[in-house]
């Protein structure tokens, strides 16, 4: 009996079992072993994430570990600015406080009116509150008109409604009733009360040294007893 002749498998030729058993007990052929399968996506997904963990914890911990040596082999002393009770903190408050006054400076400031009497100008020191430079211009007009009001030279209804400083003129928007007061004054007591008016501001808020006065926002227009359609100015302004 002829031996039967070995069969010729193409790649893609797939033996029957019944020939695959007596190919495999000649030794002509042997099952290829199947790949592994992978996990599913998600759980290698899972795993990463675990590993990711477990890393970073051991760090952490390791981390840790040192730092508390280093802590224990080289302690850090509490700060001396250190505030941990209650009167501490009051106390720092008032320290805070003191020295916040300090820099502010005092909450007045003195002041000198010059004040017409006779032939002649008298002096008086006045207080007034400290803060924004025209309040206190205020204030100063305000209380050199009532020292002049005392003498009855001014109308007790005479004001200055606002002024506004530019440079070294001062301009000043009185009311009627101070126009008619210096309208029914002479031409020396007319003079001697302005030029101290222009004397108080000028020595106490420099670089004034000129006045320009309006009355309700206008232009004045009187020229008797004195010139009030011009600035007045301390000699040599």
């Amino acid at each position: 009996m002829k031996p039967t002749a070995r069969r010729r498998w193409k790649s893609d030729d797939e033996p029957s079992p019944r020939e695959r058993r007596e190919m495999i007990d000649r030794g002509d052929w042997a099952p290829e072993e199947e790949a592994p399968k992978k996990a599913p996506l998600p759980f290698r997904l899972a795993a990463w994430a675990s590993l990711v963990v477990l890393f970073f914890a051991a760090g952490y911990g390791a981390m840790s570990l040192i730092f508390n040596w280093m802590d224990r082999k080289h302690p850090n002393p509490s700060p001396p600015n250190l505030i941990s009770t209650p009167e501490q903190a009051e106390r720092l408050t008032a320290e805070t406080r003191s020295r916040d006054m300090a820099a502010s400076g005092p909450a007045f400031e003195t002041l000198t009116l010059s004040i017409p009497e006779g032939s002649s100008f008298v002096t008086r020191q006045i207080r007034c509150d400290a803060g924004l430079r025209e309040d206190v211009m205020q204030q100063t007009l305000s209380a050199y008109m009532d020292a002049v009001k005392e003498s009855k030279m001014l109308d007790p209804a005479a004001n200055c409604l606002n002024l506004f400083q530019s440079g070294d003129w001062l301009y000043l928007n009185v009311n009627q009733r101070f126009i008619d007061s210096i309208k029914s004054l002479d031409q020396a007591k007319a003079s001697a009360l302005l030029i101290a008016l222009v004397r108080t501001m000028s020595s106490n808020f420099e670089p004034v040294s000129k006045v320009k006065f309006f009355v309700d926002g206008k232009e004045i227009t009187d020229k008797k007893p004195v010139d009030l359609t011009v600035p007045w100015g301390i000699r040599g302004s």
